[in-house]
């Protein structure tokens, strides 16, 4: 049989206070539904001998600079 007792654990947590897009610098807003506007959300965790290596970056990105980041595809995705 086991016996528990009881212990109080402090216990830290993250939670998400803003959003600000890496290419403008503007915030992202969020609805009135409390949810934030759409955003393009990124994690790239990078290879060995990569120009970035071993580095993971996380980008956010508004609608309006993402519309302008697709227009100045050469290739545009599908």
């Amino acid at each position: 049989m086991k016996i528990y007792k009881n212990i109080s654990i402090e216990k830290q947590e993250k939670t998400l206070q803003d959003i600000f897009c890496n290419i403008c610098g503007e915030k992202i807003h969020k609805n009135e539904y409390g949810y934030y506007d759409d955003f393009l959300s990124i994690e790239k965790k990078w290879g060995y001998h990569s120009q970035f290596d071993g580095e993971t970056h996380f980008i956010d990105i508004c609608q309006l600079c993402y519309k302008i980041f697709l227009n100045n595809m050469k290739l545009k995705p599908d």
